[in-house]
C-alpha cells in the first residue's frame, strides 16, 4: 500500500513537471526572436553585429527579455540607412512586449490592427519611419499605455476619440505627420499627460475647452496646424505647463487674461497667428517667463507695463506686429534680457536712456518703427548687435559710439541723422557690420574706417562728399563697400587693386569721372560691381574680365566708348549685365551668353534681381546674334535705342524664363517668327519703333496669356487687329498705333478687367466701333484718331 502510494506521489510529480515544461515551452519568445532576426538580415541598413551569432537571442542588440519572454525590443535603426521594409507582421507576437522602440528605422505601410492586441505594451516609439494610414479606434486597447510616440511619419485622419481612454499616458506626441480634423474633446481624459506634441500637423477647428484638463502638462505644443477661433480660456488652468507652442496657427480674437495664470510658463511662442487687440495687462504676472515670441500676431496696442515684472526674460520678440506708443519704463527690470525683437512695429517716442542698464542684453532690434530723437547713450558692455534702421531718429552722432559696449553690428540707415562721422567710430575696434546708409551724414568719408576690422561698410544714400579715402582700398577684412547715391568725385584710382578681399562694391550715382582703371582685374574675389550712373569714359578694361566671380556688373549711365569686349566670356558666372546709356559701338558679340547660364544663390544683404540684360541706349549695331539664346535664365531682355537691324531671331522665343522684352527704337525688319508669339511668360513685350511688318496670329490671346503690357507701335504691321488680344486677364496697355491694321476693331472676346490705355490710331481701322467696347470697364485713355471709323462711339464707362 505504501508502495503504491510513493508510486502515484512519482507520477504526479511527473505531470506536473510535463505540464511545467510545456508552459516553459509555449511562453518562450526564442522562435520569435530568430524569426525576426531573418526577416532583417541582410536587408540594407541593418547590421549583422545586432544579432549576435555566438549569444543567446536574449542578449542581442536593443532586446530585454525575462524568463525568456521578449519586454523590450528597440532596434538601433539609423535615419541614414532606412530598412524600406514593411511593418514587421511579427510583432505582434510577442504577447508580453512593453517597449517597442523603432526611431529611424523607415518601415513603411499601414500598421495592421492586430498590432494593438499587444495589452502589456507601455512605451511605443516609432519616430522618423514612413508609416501611413488612419490610427484606428483599437489604440485604445493597450491601456498600460504610458509613452506614444509617431513623429515623423504620414499617418493621416482623424484622431480616433478612443485615445481618450489611454488613461495612463504620460507622453502624446504625433508631429510632423498629416493628421487632420478637429482635435477630438476625449484628450482632455489624458489626465496623466505631462508632455502633448500635435505640431505640424493639418488639425482644424476650434481647441477644445477640455485641454484645460490637462493639469498635469508640462509641455504643449499645437504649433504648425490650422486651429481656428480663439484660445479656449480653460487654458489658465495648466498651471504647470513651462513650454506651450502656438505658432503658425490661425487663432484669432483677444489673447485670453486666463493665459497669465500659467504662471511656470517658461517658454511662450504664439507668433504667426491673427489675433486681435494687444497683450494682456496681466502679463506680468508671467514671473517665470524667459523666452517669449510673439512675432507676425497682428498683436496691437501698447506694450504692457506689466512686462516689466517678467524679470527672467531673456529673449522677447514681438516683431511684425501693430502695437503703438513707447516703449514702457518699466521694461527696466527686464535685467536677464539677452535679445530685444521689436521690429516692424509703430512704436513711437525717444529711445530711453535706461537702455544702458540692461547688463545682459546683446542684440536690440528696434527698425521699422517710429522712433525719434537722438540716439541713447550706448554704455552696455555685452551689447554686440544694434539695429535701429528705418526710424524717424535724428540729431548727429555721438563721440565714442563704441567706447563701453562690445558692438559687432550697428544698422543706423534710413534715419534723419546727419553731421559728419568724425571720430564717433575710431575705438569700434570689434565693429564687423557698419550700416549708415539713407541718412543726412556729409563731408569726408574718414580714412581711419579702412582701418578698422569692418566686413560691411555702408554708406549710400548721404550727402558724403571729396574722394574715396586710400585707407579703404588697404583693408584686409572688407568683402562689401556701398557708397552709392552720394556726391563723391576724382578718379577711381589703380590702389582699388589693393582691396584683394572685396567680394561687392558700389559705386553708382556719383560724380567720378576718368577711365575704369585696369587694375580693378586683380580684385579675383569681386561678385557684385556697380559703377552705375557716373561719368566714367573710355572703353570698358579687358582686365576687368578678369574677375571671374562677378555675378551681377553694372556699367550703366557713364560715357564708355568702344565694343562690348569679346573677353566677356570669361564671366561665365554672371546673371545681371547692365551697360545701358553709353556709347558703346559695334555688335553685341556671341560670346555675351556664355554667362546668363548659372542662377547664384540670393544674397540676402545685396539682393539683386538676376536675369537682367540690358544694352539698350547705346550705338550698337548689326543683327540680334542668334546665340541670345544661350542666355537661358535671362528673365528681362532690353536692347531699346540701339540701331540694331535685320530680323527678330526665333531663337529668341526659347527663353522661356523671359518676363520682359524690349526691342524698341532699332531698326529691326521683316515679319516676326510665328514662334515669337508662344512665349507664354512674357509680361512686357515692346517692339516699337521699327520697320517690322507681317500680320498678327488671331490666337494671339492664347499664346501670350500674361502680357500686361504690349508695344506694337511704328512698325508695319498689317491685317486685323486680333480680338483675342482683349482675352489677356492682366493685359493694362496696348498700343498698336502707327501701323497699317485695317478691318474692324473687334472686342467681342473681352477678358481683360485691366486694361486701362488703348492706342489704335494712325492705322486703317473702318467701319463701326464695336459696342463691346463698353465692357472695357478699366479703360480711361483711348486713341482711334486718323482712323476710318464711322458711327458714334459707344458709352465707356470710364
Amino acid at each position: 500500500m505504501t508502495r503504491s502510494k510513493s508510486r502515484l506521489k512519482v507520477f504526479h510529480s511527473l505531470i506536473l513537471l510535463f505540464f511545467c515544461y510545456v508552459q516553459l515551452c509555449f511562453s518562450d519568445d526564442t522562435p520569435l526572436l530568430i524569426a525576426l532576426r531573418n526577416l532583417l538580415l541582410g536587408k540594407k541598413g541593418v547590421d549583422s553585429t545586432w544579432f549576435g551569432s555566438m549569444m543567446p537571442p536574449c542578449n542581442w542588440t536593443g532586446i530585454r527579455c525575462e524568463s525568456s519572454l521578449v519586454h523590450q525590443i528597440s532596434l538601433p535603426c539609423t535615419s541614414s540607412s532606412p530598412l524600406s521594409l514593411p511593418f514587421p507582421k511579427i510583432l505582434k507576437e510577442f504577447r508580453s512586449l512593453k517597449h517597442l522602440n523603432l526611431r529611424h528605422c523607415g518601415f513603411n505601410g499601414p500598421i495592421y490592427s492586430d498590432f494593438w492586441t499587444l495589452e502589456h505594451l507601455e512605451t511605443l516609439d516609432l519616430t522618423d519611419n514612413r508609416l501611413l494610414g488612419v490610427l484606428p479606434l483599437e489604440i485604445s486597447n493597450p491601456k498600460k499605455l504610458k509613452v506614444l510616440v509617431l513623429n515623423s511619419n504620414n499617418f493621416s485622419g482623424n484622431l480616433p476619440a478612443t485615445i481618450g481612454q489611454l488613461k495612463d499616458l504620460n507622453e502624446f506626441s504625433v508631429y510632423s505627420n498629416s493628421f487632420s480634423g478637429s482635435l477630438p474633446y476625449q484628450i482632455g481624459n489624458l489626465e496623466k499627460l505631462q508632455f502633448l506634441d500635435l505640431s505640424l500637423n493639418l488639425f482644424s477647428g476650434s481647441l477644445p475647452s477640455e485641454i484645460g484638463n490637462l493639469k498635469m502638462l508640462l509641455a504643449l505644443d499645437l504649433s504648425m496646424n490650422s486651429f481656428t477661433g480663439d484660445i479656449p480660456e480653460t487654458i489658465g488652468a495648466l498651471t504647470n505647463v513651462q513650454v506651450l507652442n502656438l505658432q503658425n496657427c490661425k487663432f484669432t480674437g483677444n489673447i485670453p487674461a486666463q493665459i497669465t495664470k500659467m504662471t511656470s510658463l517658461s517658454t511662450l511662442n504664439i507668433a504667426h497667428n491673427s489675433f486681435d487687440g494687444g497683450l494682456p495687462s496681466s502679463f506680468g504676472e508671467l514671473a517665470n517667463l524667459a523666452f517669449f515670441q510673439a512675432h507676425n500676431a497682428r498683436l496691437s496696442g501698447p506694450i504692457p507695463s506689466s512686462m516689466g515684472n517678467c524679470k527672467k526674460l531673456r529673449i522677447l520678440n514681438l516683431s511684425y506686429n501693430k502695437l503703438s506708443g513707447p516703449l514702457p519704463d518699466s521694461l527696466v527690470n527686464l535685467e536677464s534680457i539677452n535679445s530685444l525683437f521689436l521690429t516692424s512695429n509703430h512704436l513711437s517716442g525717444p529711445l530711453p536712456e535706461w537702455l544702458s542698464n540692461w547688463k545682459c542684453v546683446l542684440s536690440i532690434m528696434l527698425s521699422m518703427n517710429l522712433f525719434t530723437g537722438p540716439l541713447p547713450p550706448l554704455n552696455i558692455p555685452s551689447l554686440t548687435s544694434l539695429d535701429l534702421s528705418s526710424n524717424k531718429l535724428s540729431g548727429e552722432l555721438p563721440a565714442g559710439i563704441c567706447q563701453n559696449n562690445s558692438l559687432g553690428m550697428l544698422y543706423l540707415s534710413r534715419n534723419e541723422l546727419n553731421g559728419t562721422l568724425g571720430g564717433s567710430f575710431k575705438n569700434c575696434s570689434i565693429l564687423k557690420d557698419l550700416v549708415l546708409s539713407g541718412n543726412n551724414f556729409y563731408g569726408e568719408i574718414p580714412g581711419y574706417l579702412g582701418e578698422l576690422q569692418l566686413v560691411t561698410l555702408e554708406l549710400s544714400k548721404n550727402q558724403f562728399s571729396g574722394t574715396i579715402p586710400t585707407q579703404l582700398w588697404e583693408s584686409k577684412t572688407l568683402l562689401a563697400i556701398s557708397l552709392d547715391d552720394n556726391l563723391l568725385q576724382g578718379h577711381i584710382p589703380d590702389a582699388i587693386a589693393k582691396a584683394s578681399t572685396l567680394q561687392r562694391l558700389h559705386l553708382d550715382n556719383n560724380l567720378f569721372e576718368g577711365p575704369i582703371p585696369s587694375s580693378i582685374g586683380q580684385l579675383k574675389n569681386l561678385t557684385n560691381l556697380s559703377l552705375h550712373g557716373n561719368k566714367l569714359t573710355g572703353n570698358i578694361p579687358l582686365e576687368l574680365f578678369s574677375c571671374v566671380k562677378l555675378v551681377s556688373l553694372d556699367l550703366g549711365s557713364n560715357k564708355l566708348t568702344g565694343h562690348i569686349p569679346k573677353s566677356i566670356s570669361q564671366l561665365e558666372l554672371l546673371d545681371n549685365l547692365v551697360l545701358s546709356n553709353n556709347q558703346l559701338s559695334g555688335p553685341i558679340p556671341n560670346e555675351l551668353c556664355l554667362g546668363f547660364q548659372n542662377v547664384a544663390l540670393p544674397d540676402s544683404e545685396f539682393f539683386q534681381h538676376y536675369g537682367m540684360l540690358d544694352l539698350s541706349n547705346n550705338r550698337l549695331s548689326g543683327p540680334i546674334p542668334t546665340s541670345i539664346k544661350n542666355c537661358i535664365i535671362v528673365t528681362e531682355l532690353i536692347l531699346s535705342r540701339n540701331q540694331l537691324d535685320g530680323p527678330i531671331p526665333y531663337e529668341i522665343s526659347g527663353l522661356s524664363n523671359l518676363t520682359s522684352l524690349d526691342l524698341s527704337f532699332n531698326r529691326l525688319t521683316g515679319p516676326v517668327p510665328p514662334q515669337f508669339f508662344s512665349m507664354r511668360n512674357l509680361q512686357g513685350l515692346i517692339i516699337s519703333h521699327n520697320q517690322i511688318g507681317g500680320s498678327i496670329p488671331n490666337n494671339f490671346g492664347s499664346m501670350m496669356p500674361s502680357l500686361v503690357k504690349l508695344d506694337l507701335s511704328n512698325n508695319r504691321f498689317t491685317g486685323s487687329l486680333p480680338s483675342t488680344m482683349f482675352s489677356i486677364n492682366n493685359l493694362e496697355y496696348l498700343d498698336a498705333s502707327m501701323n497699317h491694321f485695317s478691318g474692324q476693331l473687334i472686342f467681342d472676346h473681352i477678358g481683360t478687367t485691366s486694361l486701362f490705355s488703348l492706342n489704335a490710331s494712325n492705322n486703317h481701322f473702318s467701319g463701326a466701333l464695336d459696342p463691346s467696347i463698353s465692357k472695357l470697364i478699366a479703360l480711361t485713355i483711348l486713341d482711334i484718331h486718323k482712323n476710318i471709323l464711322n458711327g458714334s462711339l459707344p458709352s465707356l464707362s470710364c
